[in-house]
């Protein structure tokens, strides 16, 4: 049964063009080590999951890992096009099992709240983009940022 929905703020699907005005699929790939908070520092072993959907203050990605919520990660969020991973930190809110066929193995979906984007703190970055009419964060700008651009170059080559 899944629990009552407790996001602060909206979910925007980035495969959806009506959002962004982004008209092909928006995936990136994600690194991530769990830290061990008593020793502060990362385990040693990375892992690798694709992102499902992104907010000004988390996303929720794929992979073959069933997180514990309270986990803390860093992030290594690797955006098309771009050489250097943009590095994140936060706090797992929910892990859940995603059984589609039980002949396969696992896979989870996981909630990550946000915390840091760049050693930027997310909360002190979130606005309200009254042109676009969105809220906005360090996390949609160093995510989608990139696709804006793009878009307007694209804009302005195509009049």
């Amino acid at each position: 049964m899944k629990s009552p929905d407790k996001r602060k703020y909206d979910r925007y699907d980035t495969e959806v063009k009506v959002y962004f005005y982004v008209n092909y699929e928006v995936k990136t790939k994600v690194d991530y080590q769990v830290l061990d908070k008593k020793q502060k520092k990362l385990e040693h072993e990375k892992h690798h999951a694709t992102t499902r959907d992104v907010s000004a203050q988390g996303m929720c990605f794929l992979s073959n890992e069933k997180l514990n919520k309270g986990d803390w990660l860093y992030l290594e969020v690797y955006v098309p096009k771009s050489k250097k991973p943009i590095p994140m930190e936060g706090e797992v809110r929910w892990s859940e099992n995603m059984k589609e066929d039980k002949k396969e193995k696992s896979k989870f979906y996981t909630g990550v709240q946000l915390k840091a984007v760049n050693g930027i703190p997310v909360d002190a970055s979130i606005y309200f983009d009254e042109s676009y009419r969105i809220v906005w964060s360090a996390v949609l700008e160093s995510i989608l940022g990139n696709f804006r651009k793009f878009a307007q170059k694209r804009e302005k080559i195509e009049k």
